[in-house]
């Protein structure tokens, strides 16, 4: 594999673009902002974290026709963002380039499919922490696993490719014929923590620590597995609760990228974790939690403006 394009600067993408080059591989990071492209191309990027400290110089561009055809693109945008970025970059893919998905939420592969052939595309999901501190400068908080696998038939020889490039850079990479289930085991944890912690403003562990906040993530993880069962994926209910209380103790210091998204002010994945349950059928629980962190997001110049 020679050419691997990233979309998007954020945490994630800003991570593996990171140590894929510093794994020598011939990385590009796309941003659609033109002063940042240039900051970064000047600076590189910056990790700190479980691996320990190190810089990559990874060229980023805006203009996806400069790079052409890769052979592999990760797609590490926000979930409300994959349509626009890919229709941007689509110069990128060609018949053979693989396209890998490892965003949060629902709907990020229909949203690709709809720009380009699903021939193209993995389905995948991670469970890595990372924290932008401040563009190209990347907080690796946890190492996890990154699951990959395909979402239509014949791709077995692209998946395998991308998992070597992937584990050439020290990432550990399952790939698996029932990705579906990881991506749905990482949207309990989402459903269960993220908005939670937006709406009141509290690390992850917080929510363990009264009836209240431990209640409310139970209901919402509850809706979400009865989503899933509604669409053919059965998931045991309270293993299911048990792991979302599990990891908000192993991550209790963590900020959930929501509630660091409504702290700054901006737009969240909302619509794509709780909102993609309460639109899956009965769920007032989540679509209570939905309304809330939009209310948070339209009301944010308020709650900073200077009386």
């Amino acid at each position: 594999m020679k050419k691997i394009a990233i979309i998007g600067p954020g945490a994630m993408g800003s991570l593996f673009a990171a140590y894929l080059e510093n794994a020598g591989l011939d990385v590009t990071l796309i941003d659609h902002d033109k002063e940042r492209a240039a900051r970064l191309t000047a600076t590189g990027i910056s990790v700190k974290g479980v691996r320990g400290n190190f810089k990559a110089k990874v060229p980023v561009i805006t203009r996806a026709s400069k790079l052409g055809p890769v052979d592999l693109v990760m797609v590490c945008v926000k979930a409300y963002q994959t349509t626009e970025a890919m229709e941007q970059n689509v110069g990128v893919v060609g018949p053979k380039t693989s396209v890998l998905s490892v965003q949060n939420g629902l709907g990020n592969l229909e949203a690709l499919s709809k720009v380009i052939s699903e021939n193209n595309i993995i389905a995948g999901t991670t469970t890595l922490g990372a924290n932008l501190l401040s563009p190209g400068m990347v907080h690796h908080a946890g190492d996890g696993d990154t699951i990959i696998g395909p979402i239509s038939v014949g791709n077995s020889e692209r998946i395998a490719d991308v998992a070597r490039v992937l584990e050439s850079a020290g990432f550990r990479v399952l790939v698996s014929d029932r990705v579906m289930e990881s991506i749905w085991n990482k949207l309990f944890i989402n459903v269960g923590i993220n908005a939670l912690t937006a709406i009141l403003h509290v690390r992850n562990g917080i929510l363990l620590d009264n009836d209240a906040s431990r209640t409310t993530m139970d209901l919402a993880v509850a809706e979400a597995v009865e989503a899933a069962s509604s669409q053919g994926m059965n998931f045991d209910l309270e293993q299911t609760q048990a792991k979302v209380r599990q990891v908000a103790k192993a991550t209790s210091n963590n900020r959930s990228s929501m509630l660091v998204d409504i702290q700054m002010g901006r737009k969240t994945e909302i619509d794509y974790i709780n909102g993609a349950i309460a639109k899956a059928g009965d769920a007032p629980v989540n679509n209570t939690l939905t309304l809330l962190v939009h209310a948070l997001e339209a009301t944010f110049a308020h709650r900073h403006r200077q009386d």
